[in-house]
C-alpha cells in the first residue's frame, strides 16, 4: 500500500477512534503503545488526531517482543513503559505483540485512571474496514441485543461443519461484555464483538479451530483445523496436523496448568472485518465464534485470573443455540430480535 493511499480514509477513521470512541478531552495525556511490528501510519494519525482535539499524545516505540502477555515482560523497557502508561488518562495499544495481561496492563488497571482500548496489530486497511467506515451506533445497539440474548440464557450448544461440538452453562451473575462502549476508566476493546466467560467447569465437549489462532508466532490463517477436546473448561486432547502440534508444543512449553483453561468465548458482528490472520480483527468476523485460552481479565468476573499467556482461536460458520432457541446457525444471526438490526448494518 502507497503512503498516499487511503490517506484521508485513515485520518477520518483515527479522528472517529479518538473522539467518538474514546471520548479524549482537552489536555487529556493519550499514550500510544507500538511495536516494531506494528503499523506506524496507525499510530502517527491517531496521535496527529489527538492533537487536533486537543489532546497530549505520547508515542511509545519499542522493539516486538516474541511473545504476549506476561511472556513479553523480559522483553520490554518495563519501568519506563509502565509509569508512562499507568500514568495516562488514555492507552491506545497497537502492539501485534500485545501488552495484554503483560506486567504493564495489571499496574495501569490496578490504578484504575485509565481508559484503555486494545487494538493490537491494526493497519491502515483494517482501521479503514472497521472503524471508519462502520455505523458505530448501530453496532452499538446490536450488540446490546445480542448480550441480552445471551445473558437471560443458560445452557449453550455450539455446532459448526467443521465438527464442533460443545456445551456449557452461563453463570447470570457474570456480564456479557459489549465491546468498545467508553464510559470512564477500564479495559475496551473493538467494537464488533460480545463476549463473556461461562461457568468454566461447565465447558465440556469438542472445540474446533478452522479460521485462524494466535499466538504463538507461528500460526494465523490455519491450513487445517486444530481441534480441542475439552472436560469440565480444561484441554484434555489436541489433535490435527502440522499446525496443531505446534499450538501442543506452544501450550506445553509454559508449564503452567492455567494454560490448559478455556478462558472466555465471544462472537463476532464487525461488519468491516474479513479473516485475514490478525487475530484482533479475526475475532470480529461477521458470525463467527472465538474462544480465549489462558489469561482471563477481571472484567469477565471468572474464576481463572492471569496465565503465563493467552491465545485465540476462531471457528467458522457456528450454530449457537441457548436454551433450546437458535441465535446463529451457520455463521449467521437469526433471532427474531437481531435479523431488522443484522441488515442495517450489514449495507
Amino acid at each position: 500500500m502507497g503512503g498516499s493511499q487511503l490517506s484521508i480514509e485513515l485520518m477520518s477513521a483515527a479522528f472517529k477512534l479518538v473522539k467518538d470512541v474514546l471520548k479524549v478531552d482537552r489536555n487529556e495525556n493519550v499514550v500510544i503503545t507500538i511495536d516494531t511490528t506494528g503499523d506506524w501510519r496507525v499510530a502517527e494519525a491517531v496521535a496527529e488526531a489527538t492533537y487536533i482535539l486537543g489532546g497530549k499524545p505520547l508515542v511509545l516505540w519499542y522493539p516486538s517482543p516474541p511473545a504476549v502477555g506476561k511472556a513479553a515482560d523480559p522483553y520490554l523497557p518495563l519501568l519506563p513503559l509502565t509509569e508512562c502508561v499507568k500514568n495516562s488518562d488514555v492507552w491506545i495499544e497497537f502492539n501485534k505483540s500485545w501488552l495484554l495481561y503483560s506486567t504493564v496492563y495489571e499496574e495501569a488497571m490496578k490504578i484504575n485512571r485509565t481508559r484503555y482500548i486494545c487494538l493490537v496489530g491494526m493497519n491502515v486497511d483494517m482501521m479503514v474496514r472497521t472503524i471508519g467506515r462502520v455505523n458505530i451506533p448501530v453496532v452499538y445497539e446490536f450488540q446490546r441485543r445480542l448480550a441480552d440474548l445471551t445473558s437471560r440464557g443458560r445452557r449453550v450448544k455450539i455446532t459448526s461443519p467443521a465438527g464442533m461440538d460443545v456445551e456449557f452453562e452461563n453463570d447470570p451473575a457474570r456480564p456479557v461484555l459489549v465491546e468498545g462502549e467508553v464510559s470512564g476508566p477500564g479495559e475496551y476493546m473493538l467494537f464488533g464483538q460480545v463476549d463473556w466467560a461461562p461457568y468454566e467447569e461447565s465447558i465440556s465437549g469438542r472445540i474446533v479451530f478452522d479460521g485462524s489462532m494466535w499466538p504463538p508466532h507461528e500460526l494465523g490463517l490455519l491450513k487445517e483445523p486444530i481441534i480441542l477436546d475439552v472436560e469440565k473448561g480444561r484441554i484434555v486432547k489436541v489433535s490435527g496436523g502440522a499446525e496443531a502440534r505446534i499450538f501442543e508444543r506452544w501450550i506445553k512449553n509454559f508449564n503452567d496448568e492455567k494454560m490448559y483453561c478455556i478462558a472466555h468465548l465471544s462472537y463476532g458482528c464487525n461488519p468491516g472485518a474479513k479473516l485475514t490472520g490478525n487475530i484482533l480483527e479475526d475475532e470480529r468476523v461477521w458470525g463467527v465464534v472465538e474462544w480465549g485460552i489462558g489469561s482471563q481479565s477481571s472484567t469477565f468476573k471468572g474464576k481463572l485470573g492471569l496465565a503465563s499467556s493467552h491465545t485465540d482461536g476462531i471457528c467458522l460458520n457456528p450454530t449457537v443455540t441457548i436454551d433450546g432457541e437458535k441465535i446463529i446457525q451457520d455463521g449467521e444471526y437469526v433471532h427474531p430480535s437481531l435479523r431488522e438490526l443484522a441488515s442495517r448494518i450489514r449495507l
